[in-house]
């Protein structure tokens, strides 16, 4: 896999509103072809070699920007397919992804392992300028519509949710026990 390759994809992918058939192994290839470029600019930064350096960085930048924009056209197939209810040429991980889009959208219950969800405890304050702050927070179970302390309404929410509510709001669920603050990460 090289820079002409990935333009070559970009161009296929946004040329057609079906998903472009790729290689098993594409997502791999391209983790290989940035690890290669990073080794290949540290390796020209020990010898001493500035500009062959810069090349591969700046050769590597492009490759992320390429593979950006492959993805963006992707997902966005990927979402159609959901409603559509037919996936095809789907490669690796985005058969999870059309698989946890379907939940979604079917309202079935989303299985969280294998999500990376980092807590964090924060003070709860509106700041001065008096906007609330939003936050993800996954519900823990069944509850009914609430109001914040603007008299605001939420929900109702079912086990399993994952929602953004006001800051103040959530924390009053986390003190509960009916919610917890997440943090989602690739």
């Amino acid at each position: 896999m090289d820079l002409a390759k990935l333009r070559e994809l970009l161009e296929m992918e946004l040329s057609s509103n079906e998903l472009t058939s790729l290689d098993e192994e594409f997502y791999k290839e391209f983790d290989s072809l940035v690890k290669a470029l990073k080794l290949r600019a540290e390796s020209s930064k020990e010898r001493g070699e500035e500009i062959e350096e810069r090349l591969y960085l700046a050769e590597m930048n492009v490759a992320e920007k390429l593979i950006k924009e492959i993805l963006r056209a992707r997902l966005h197939k990927i979402v159609d397919m959901v409603f559509e209810g037919r996936p095809q040429n789907l490669v690796g991980e985005e058969r999870r992804i059309f698989s946890l889009l379907l939940a979604f959208v079917n309202r079935e219950h989303i299985p969280m392992e294998g999500f990376e969800m980092v807590e964090e405890e924060t003070e709860e304050e509106i700041p001065e300028s008096g906007k609330q702050i939003w936050e993800a927070y996954l519900i823990l179970e069944d509850i009914p519509k609430v109001m914040d302390e603007r008299l605001r309404e939420y929900g109702p929410f079912k086990a399993g949710d994952l929602v953004t509510l006001p800051r103040t709001l959530g924390h009053v669920l986390v003190q509960r026990e009916v919610a917890r603050r997440v943090s989602i990460s690739p």
